[in-house]
Protein backbone atom coordinates (compact mmCIF):
# COMPACT_ATOMS: atom_id res chain seq x y z
CA UNK A 1 0.00 0.00 0.00
CA UNK A 2 3.35 1.88 0.25
CA UNK A 3 1.89 4.53 -3.01
CA UNK A 4 3.87 7.61 -3.95
CA UNK A 5 0.91 9.51 -2.41
CA UNK A 6 1.97 8.47 0.91
CA UNK A 7 5.23 8.83 0.62
CA UNK A 8 4.53 12.99 0.21
CA UNK A 9 2.52 12.60 3.62
CA UNK A 10 5.42 10.65 5.27
CA UNK A 11 7.94 12.88 4.23
CA UNK A 12 5.99 15.84 5.70
CA UNK A 13 5.41 13.91 8.81
CA UNK A 14 8.68 13.19 8.89
CA UNK A 15 9.90 16.82 8.42
CA UNK A 16 7.59 17.94 11.16
CA UNK A 17 8.13 15.36 13.37
CA UNK A 18 11.90 16.39 13.89
CA UNK A 19 10.79 20.01 15.45
CA UNK A 20 8.10 18.71 17.37
CA UNK A 21 7.51 18.94 21.24
CA UNK A 22 6.10 14.98 21.54
CA UNK A 23 7.60 11.79 20.52
CA UNK A 24 6.21 9.00 18.27
CA UNK A 25 4.38 7.18 21.04
CA UNK A 26 2.68 10.43 22.65
CA UNK A 27 1.81 11.48 19.31
CA UNK A 28 0.06 8.08 19.85
CA UNK A 29 -1.95 8.56 22.49
CA UNK A 30 -3.07 12.27 21.32
CA UNK A 31 -4.88 10.78 18.02
CA UNK A 32 -6.16 7.74 20.13
CA UNK A 33 -4.33 4.98 18.72
CA UNK A 34 -3.37 2.20 21.56
CA UNK A 35 -0.04 1.16 20.26
CA UNK A 36 2.65 3.09 17.94
CA UNK A 37 1.90 0.93 14.83
CA UNK A 38 -0.61 3.29 12.87
CA UNK A 39 1.59 6.07 13.30
CA UNK A 40 5.04 4.58 12.43
CA UNK A 41 2.65 3.36 9.17
CA UNK A 42 2.70 6.82 8.58
CA UNK A 43 5.88 7.65 8.72
CA UNK A 44 6.86 4.75 6.21
CA UNK A 45 3.83 5.33 4.07
CA UNK A 46 2.32 2.09 4.34
CA UNK A 47 -1.01 3.61 6.09
CA UNK A 48 -3.08 6.58 5.20
CA UNK A 49 -3.51 9.33 7.51
CA UNK A 50 -7.29 8.94 8.74
CA UNK A 51 -9.07 12.20 7.84
CA UNK A 52 -10.38 12.65 11.27
CA UNK A 53 -7.26 12.68 12.64
CA UNK A 54 -5.71 15.34 10.30
CA UNK A 55 -6.29 18.27 12.75
CA UNK A 56 -4.81 16.95 16.10
CA UNK A 57 -1.96 15.38 14.30
CA UNK A 58 -0.77 19.16 12.12
CA UNK A 59 -1.30 20.28 16.11
CA UNK A 60 1.10 17.88 17.59
CA UNK A 61 3.32 18.06 14.33
CA UNK A 62 3.18 22.04 14.89
CA UNK A 63 2.71 22.13 11.13
CA UNK A 64 0.14 24.22 8.41
CA UNK A 65 -2.94 21.82 9.47
CA UNK A 66 -4.33 23.18 5.87
CA UNK A 67 -0.95 21.57 4.32
CA UNK A 68 -1.15 18.53 6.09
CA UNK A 69 -4.81 18.09 5.78
CA UNK A 70 -4.56 19.08 1.33
CA UNK A 71 -1.27 16.27 1.54
CA UNK A 72 -3.98 13.72 3.43
CA UNK A 73 -6.78 14.33 0.79
CA UNK A 74 -4.44 13.67 -2.02
CA UNK A 75 -2.97 10.13 -0.50
CA UNK A 76 -7.04 9.52 -0.59
CA UNK A 77 -8.19 10.38 -3.78
CA UNK A 78 -5.80 12.15 -5.96
CA UNK A 79 -5.04 15.38 -7.17
CA UNK A 80 -7.98 16.01 -9.86
CA UNK A 81 -10.50 15.85 -6.68
CA UNK A 82 -8.74 17.83 -4.30
CA UNK A 83 -8.45 19.96 -7.05
CA UNK A 84 -12.43 20.16 -7.51
CA UNK A 85 -12.48 20.40 -3.83
CA UNK A 86 -10.52 23.49 -3.94
CA UNK A 87 -12.24 25.27 -6.13
CA UNK A 88 -15.85 24.31 -5.18
CA UNK A 89 -14.88 25.53 -1.72
CA UNK A 90 -12.59 28.77 -2.32
CA UNK A 91 -15.82 29.67 -4.04
CA UNK A 92 -13.60 33.41 -5.08
CA UNK A 93 -12.35 34.04 -1.47
CA UNK A 94 -9.29 34.76 -3.51
CA UNK A 95 -8.18 36.30 -6.79
CA UNK A 96 -5.76 34.40 -9.19
CA UNK A 97 -3.55 36.88 -8.27
CA UNK A 98 -3.76 36.12 -4.34
CA UNK A 99 -3.34 32.14 -5.09
CA UNK A 100 -0.51 32.65 -6.82
CA UNK A 101 1.71 34.81 -4.11
CA UNK A 102 0.13 31.79 -1.84
CA UNK A 103 2.09 29.97 -3.79
CA UNK A 104 4.95 31.66 -4.14
CA UNK A 105 5.23 31.86 -0.12
CA UNK A 106 4.98 28.28 0.33
CA UNK A 107 7.72 27.86 -2.97
CA UNK A 108 10.01 30.30 -0.89
CA UNK A 109 9.71 29.08 2.82
CA UNK A 110 8.45 25.48 1.76
CA UNK A 111 6.12 23.74 4.63
CA UNK A 112 7.39 26.79 7.61
CA UNK A 113 5.67 30.36 6.39
CA UNK A 114 6.71 32.63 9.20
CA UNK A 115 3.73 34.48 10.68
CA UNK A 116 3.19 37.70 9.41
CA UNK A 117 4.76 39.75 11.95
CA UNK A 118 4.52 43.75 12.42
CA UNK A 119 8.10 43.43 11.61
CA UNK A 120 7.67 41.75 8.55
CA UNK A 121 5.13 43.50 7.36
CA UNK A 122 7.38 46.79 7.62
CA UNK A 123 9.75 44.83 6.15
CA UNK A 124 7.73 44.30 3.01
CA UNK A 125 6.53 47.57 2.76
CA UNK A 126 9.58 48.82 2.57
CA UNK A 127 10.54 46.31 0.02
CA UNK A 128 7.85 46.89 -2.17
CA UNK A 129 8.07 50.89 -1.51
CA UNK A 130 4.65 51.05 -0.32
CA UNK A 131 3.80 53.51 2.74
CA UNK A 132 2.05 52.15 5.73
Amino acid sequence: MNSERNSEVAKFIQAHLENSPYTVEEITLLLGFRGPDMVEGFLRGDRKVPLDKVHVLAEALGCDRRQLFESVLRSWFGIEFLDAIKEIFAGGSSSFTEQEWIRFLRELYGENIPELTPALRRRLRLFASVPS
